[in-house]
């Protein structure tokens, strides 16, 4: 990216007030403001909560409810006192109504909190394909049919340890299933990019996103979309 580019991507976040734990807003995507949204209908799915599994990642900026900059607050959603990122939160909410399994996407190294600091690595990140360690990866993923992955849009892009997460587990014959949170992005690409990569996978074209403005009403619009895809 040029330096003039990164300078119009620095100033459009804070335009938007967007913080790059739940979605980076930059040119080259199309806006949707909405609550959710989703890519197009997919065949109904058996749903067994006992081999499903919701893996996510999410950046919360803060683990502190108290005082929060505007930029933390847009990265993270308080549930009784307790900071989740916004992912987190809808993650948890998917495992809760199928009874299903979680694993969470951690880098090995941990990922700075420092808003400034976040957007300038995964900005490089993204620029050169990088491939950061994992924390952990799933014990055995032939346990399950059917993984759900979610993820905040970065730069209208997947963050680069979900990127990792994609090639460092085989997906061939699972049915994946999409979700994002996000700042005006909606998905992005990342289901048309997610169903390239995954070739040997079924993935789910009904993916679900939500806003980092619309956190509320995440409850009761997760609900409807898991029951939508049974």
């Amino acid at each position: 990216m040029t330096d003039t580019g990164r300078r119009a991507f620095l100033g459009l976040l804070g335009a938007a007030a967007t913080g790059i734990g739940i979605a980076a807003c930059t040119p080259g995507g199309g806006q949707n403001n909405g609550g959710s949204n989703s890519s197009g209908s997919g065949p109904a799915l058996s749903l067994d909560g006992s081999r499903t599994l919701v893996s996510y990642f999410s950046m919360p900026e803060t683990d502190d409810p108290n005082g929060m900059t505007e930029d933390e607050e847009n990265s993270t959603h308080v549930v009784d006192g307790r900071v989740l990122g916004n992912t987190q939160y809808v993650a948890q909410l998917i495992q809760a109504r199928l009874g299903a399994e979680i694993f969470r996407i951690e880098t090995a190294d941990p990922m700075p909190l420092d808003h400034d600091t976040l957007i300038e690595q995964s900005i490089r990140e993204q620029e050169e394909s990088a491939r950061p360690e994992l924390k952990a990866l799933i014990p055995d993923l032939n346990a399950f049919d059917t993984v759900f992955i979610g993820y905040p849009i970065w730069n209208y892009l997947l963050p680069s340890p979900v990127d990792t997460f994609l090639d460092q587990h085989d997906f061939t014959g699972k049915n994946v299933v999409l979700f994002s949170t996000h700042g005006g992005n909606g998905l992005a690409d990342t289901v048309e990019t997610i169903t390239a990569r995954l070739s040997g996978a079924t993935v789910n074209q009904d993916g679900f996103t939500i806003s980092r403005d619309d956190m509320d009403q995440a409850e009761s619009e997760v609900g409807a979309w898991v029951d939508s895809l049974a």
